[in-house]
């Protein structure tokens, strides 16, 4: 036999008197399958003992499963040679997942279908095609034994065990499932399981009764079948066996006689399991070999045979086949694990009706038990008890299995990760050795606010959501989807998104790398409250075709709700139903979803609340847009999954937290400015990275500048306050792969990332989330806040209302060239080594005014080697604007304010857009210097070109 070989042992009696005689020598199975201990070299016996245990009535089932046994012809050698059906618990898959390589490729396509998949729907998964197959190799036993045998067991979650509905839905979900007439369903015999049998039964359902102990339990799984059969439309159709597990009761009784200790109570040791068996055939034989089966048999039903179950000994000193050949029967099966299997073949007696032998005295040894004071009742209950438990535990097992290897086939998915550090790196590995030591990755996904503060506050647990994102929102996707189509299907061709910070970036950068997909409507985001901006997109676009999606987490900023006013306006005078023409994003409960549902807006998404905006890439803020763009949201959550999964691991393989200790290790050395540099197909990917390290980094007078949209120079144009970060796509590299190489060369840290294709930019979204996370750690900051954000916001409002102190900012007005090379020089001359410069434009972000900042920060880069930031208000006060604030005092800037031509009234208020944007820039110029920032307020007029070149003039002088 190709699947199992074994050597011989020594043969002993098969005799009850034998039952303590030595154990048979260690055996090995000379297969693929299994592995056992190198034999003695004795001559080994045949099959032929498992095959007269049919001879004499008993089907032998393997109580074993893996997919390389049921493909690669194990089981059908098996069969061949005597196997007559197979069955499986979570212990066996655990096992057969875990302990082999097996199941690797099987997780990979499933995980590649839906990288989100949980362990449980993984395990179905793989389980159901398992049981498939080993029900299709049996189906020759099944049909030549006219449905007697040939079944395999597939089992109910033993988390249901005390849920009657629960497991009865399970089984007929597992039961279509399969698809199989030969398939049996496992459900246990507790007083919860005994009605679900019934009901299996009746409906036709092959049930496997497990986890029986005592003749109480048998009697109730053999009437809770005959009942089913007595209502079932086919009852002949219907096989049932109840499995009666034996070894247990030996070692639980053993366990009192040991403590009884006397002469009587050893002579009682090892006949419990056999005694307590021997009885519960009598019973069958009593139920289904007698007139009250009689009508049943006459309509081809069959009996429920009795299985053995827990046939392997669990004491060394009781002979290795006891349970097997004690109990052979007519009518009965034993389910034997691998080693069982080999060691009856090898030295196996099979005795005709031998489970009929002695049941006076099996009776006996039963109310033995009962004079030495032992409760053998409470025994059996206790150990169903514990069988419940312990499936439980087994199957939770078998979940945590299945994710820890999920998680290791994912994390070999991610984009690789290198890093060029120099004497930082020893720093770096330290660090994530404290990390492991102090189990950070865990704490983390546990939300533990220690990792970053000592006392709880707001916005940590309750800002954490972001972690599991990739699952949670996969119950979304189709909803995201069904709203799609309706849009397409309506005829709208432009979508305009409203709103700032968190709520727009990320949709700017899906529309900036992957374009629109054809036959879906063109995006545009709006986030400058600029006159300038408004017109140029409401003149952009047709409101009769056109849907405004408002994003606004709180429902109460101030730049969505201006910009909705604008275009509801507009869509009241083209449309009778303007609310059509609409959608919002927002948390549950805000004023926002409750005025979209008092206007009628096509839709008002509720988003996860416990997400904040900068990490909302992966929530409705994201993720409706990129839909509307045609993307599929369910690839893109795929491949953040991959990354959250790779994210759980140990700290120093933690690509997130590996990425963080850098991060953070090397901001605490002074090199507190990542530069980024990436593919052409990924440069907006910084601009969103902005954000989310600057806002949530900088505060406490520390933080980590991301600096965004720099063109790499030579390595004399830097200072040695840089790390330098490159995302790249593969075969997409981009032209800066020389000069990152010369900056590495000359002693810089560098750090590369390079993605398989652009989808791959979502799991880069949660690698840097992951990183921002870990690195407020290493920095002791609260990552999740943004205190300073708010108080610009609070000086804008009373800009806004007349009521801002200070009298006049005093500002240069651009046209006088001189007196601005001279502010220029004056505020550029208090730099110190580690500064940077901010350019804040209060102007319309236009090509030609993102052309003109290019190159005036490239003139202070390479003539001062100072790092620049380039941010259009008021959408950097979302974002590097917590930084300007809250971070360290190393901040020069360059705010830049206009006189706009033709300003735009904002319905329904007292002000416009140009005196919203205008106190906005008036609000963070007083936050700036009330925080003992260095600023020049450079007035551009109504000549915003010519101020600008100016501006470049200025600082190239």
């Amino acid at each position: 036999m190709a699947a199992l070989r074994a050597a011989g042992t020594e043969r002993g009696s098969a005799t009850p008197e034998a039952a303590a005689a030595p154990r048979g020598r260690t055996l090995i199975l000379r297969s693929r399958y299994f592995a056992f201990r190198e034999h003695d070299g004795t001559s080994g016996g045949s099959m032929e003992p498992l095959k007269q245990l049919g001879e004499h009535g008993q089907s032998v089932w393997f109580d074993f499963i893996r997919r390389d046994l049921v493909r690669d012809g194990g089981l059908a050698d098996l069969v061949a040679d005597g196997v007559r059906g197979v069955t499986s618990n979570p212990t066996i898959f655990d096992k057969a997942i875990g302990g082999s390589d097996a199941y690797d490729d099987a997780l990979r396509a499933l995980l590649a279908l839906n990288a989100a998949a949980t362990p449980t729907q993984l395990f179905e998964a793989v389980a159901i095609e398992d049981i498939q197959g080993a029900c299709d190799v049996l189906r020759g036993v099944f049909d030549e034994s006219q449905g007697h045998d040939g079944h395999v067991s597939l089992e109910v979650s033993p988390t249901l065990a005390r849920d009657s509905e629960g497991t009865i839905r399970d089984a007929r979900r597992l039961w279509a499932a399969v698809d199989r007439p030969n398939l049996m369903i496992k459900v246990p015999a507790t007083p919860e399981g005994i009605p679900a049998i019934e009901e299996l039964i009746a409906e036709g359902i092959n049930v496997n009764a497990t986890l029986m102990f005592s003749l109480h339990d048998y009697e109730s799984v053999a009437q809770a079948y005959l009942r089913g059969l007595r209502r079932a439309a086919h009852p002949a159709r219907i096989a049932s066996v109840a499995s009666f597990f034996v070894s247990r009761v030996d070692t639980a009784v053993d366990a009192r006689l040991d403590e009884v200790g006397t002469d009587e109570a050893k002579r009682l040791r090892g006949t419990a399991a056999v005694a307590n068996s021997k009885l519960a055939y009598r019973r069958y034989q009593e139920l289904f070999e007698s007139e009250t089966f009689a009508d049943l048999a006459a309509a081809g039903a069959r009996p429920q045979r009795v299985l053995w179950a827990s046939t392997s000994t669990k004491d060394p000193a009781y002979r290795d086949v006891l349970y097997v050949e004690e109990l052979v029967g007519d009518n009965t099966v034993n389910t034997m694990p691998p080693q069982t299997v080999e060691a009856f073949r090898d030295h196996g007696i099979a005795r005709p009706d031998a489970v009929t032998e002695g049941v006076a005295a099996a009776a006996a040894s039963i109310a033995g038990l009962g004079a030495l004071g032992i409760d053998f009742d409470a025994i059996t209950q206790q150990l169903q008890d514990d069988g419940v438990a312990a499936f439980a535990a087994s199957y939770q097992s078998m979940l945590d299995t299945i994710e820890t290897k999920a998680r290791l086939l994912l994390a070999a998915e991610v984009a690789p990760q290198t890093m060029s550090l120099g004497a930082h790196g020893p720093l770096v590995d330290a660090r994530l050795s404290a990390w492991t030591s102090e189990g950070l990755v865990k704490r983390t996904w546990d939300k533990d606010h220690t990792v970053w503060i000592p006392e709880p506050r707001p916005e940590v647990t309750d800002r954490l959501g972001w972690l599991t994102l990739p699952e949670t929102m996969r119950e979304h996707v189709e909803d995201i989807r069904w709203f799609v189509d309706e849009v397409r299907a309506d005829g709208i061709t432009d979508v305009v998104l409203l709103g700032m910070g968190g709520s727009s970036l990320a949709p700017e950068v899906f529309a900036r790398t992957f374009g629109v997909a054809d036959g879906h409507p063109r995006l545009q985001v709006l986030d400058s409250t600029h006159p300038g901006a408004v017109t140029t997109v409401t003149a952009s676009i047709d409101p009769t075709t056109t849907l405004f999606v408002v994003a606004s987490k709180s429902g109460t900023t101030i730049e969505p709700l201006s910009f909705l006013a604008h275009f509801w306006e507009i869509a009241a005078a083209a449309s009778d139903a303007p609310g059509r023409h609409f959608a919002a994003i927002t948390d549950p409960g805000t004023g926002l979803a409750a005025l979209g549902a008092e206007r009628g807006y096509r839709k008002v998404f509720e988003t996860i609340p416990d997400v904040g905006g900068r990490y909302s890439a992966l929530t409705h803020f994201g993720l409706v847009p990129a839909a509307l763009l045609g993307l599929d949201v369910g690839l893109l959550l795929d491949r953040a999954a991959r990354m959250a999964a790779a994210s759980r691991q140990v700290a120093a393989d933690n690509p997130g937290f590996v990425l963080g200790a850098a991060l953070g290790e090397l901001a605490h050395e002074g090199r507190d400015k990542a530069t980024f540099v990436t593919s052409e197909a990924l440069s907006s990917l910084p601009d969103w990275l902005e954000q989310l390290i600057a806002e949530s980094t900088g505060k406490e007078g520390t933080g980590i500048l991301p600096i965004a949209g720099e063109r790499l120079g030579a390595p004399e144009s830097y200072g040695d306050d840089r790390v330098f970060v490159s995302i790249t796509v593969a075969d997409d590299a981009g032209g800066d792969v020389a000069a990152l190489a010369a900056l590495e060369a000359a002693g810089h840290p560098v750090i590369r990332i390079e993605l398989s294709g652009t989808l791959e930019i979502t799991a880069e979204m949660y690698r840097a989330q992951v990183a921002v996370a870990a690195a407020g750690s290493v920095l002791a900051i609260h990552p999740f806040d943004q205190p300073d954000v708010q108080r610009a916001k609070e000086l804008a409002k009373e800009a806004m209302a007349g009521r801002l102190d200070g009298g006049a900012i005093d500002a240069v007005d651009a046209r006088d060239l001189a007196a601005l090379r001279a502010a220029v020089d004056g505020l550029l001359g208090s730099a110190e080594p580690a500064d940077y410069v901010g350019f804040q434009a209060f102007i319309a972000p236009t090509s030609a005014a993102s052309e003109m900042l290019d190159r005036a920060r490239h003139a202070v880069r390479d003539r001062r080697t100072l790092a620049t930031t380039v941010g259009f208000g008021p959408r950097f006060l979302h974002s590097t604007g917590q930084f300007h604030k809250g971070g360290p005092n190393t901040g020069l800037f360059i705010q830049i304010v206009d006189e706009p031509d033709d300003d735009v009234p904002v319905p329904g208020e007292d002000y416009t857009f140009g005196r919203l944007v205008r106190s906005q820039a008036d609000g963070d110029h007083r936050a700036l210097t009330g925080a003992g920032r260095r600023v020049l307020r450079v007035e551009l007029g109504s000549d915003v070109r010519g101020g600008l070149e100016n501006l470049v003039a200025a600082l190239d002088g």
